[in-house]
């Protein structure tokens, strides 16, 4: 099982209605739910997204359309299932 831990480190809640997670081949799932100000929601990924463990690249856009948030990870990073890869920016 692959997840993704979103962390809202804003002060308000985050409505994560018609946001999306993309994979490096621009497939993409929908988000729904909310999180609440200095909260983190751990999101099961599904397909058509697949997250490689060759490395790859995951994009976070908002209801608009608009990139919030984009890591990359490599081959190195990702052959451990089930281990935590944490990003910062």
């Amino acid at each position: 099982m692959r997840r993704v831990t979103l962390l809202d480190t804003a002060d308000v809640p985050v409505d994560l209605a018609d946001w999306q997670i993309k994979d490096k081949q621009k497939n993409s799932m929908s988000l729904s739910g909310s999180i609440s100000a200095g909260a983190t929601q751990v999101i099961e990924i599904k397909a058509p997204v697949t997250l490689a463990n060759k490395g790859g690249i995951i994009t976070l856009l908002n209801a608009q359309g608009i990139k919030v948030h984009g890591v990359s990870y490599t081959k190195e990073q990702a052959r451990q299932p089930g281990r935590t890869i944490p990003f910062q920016t």
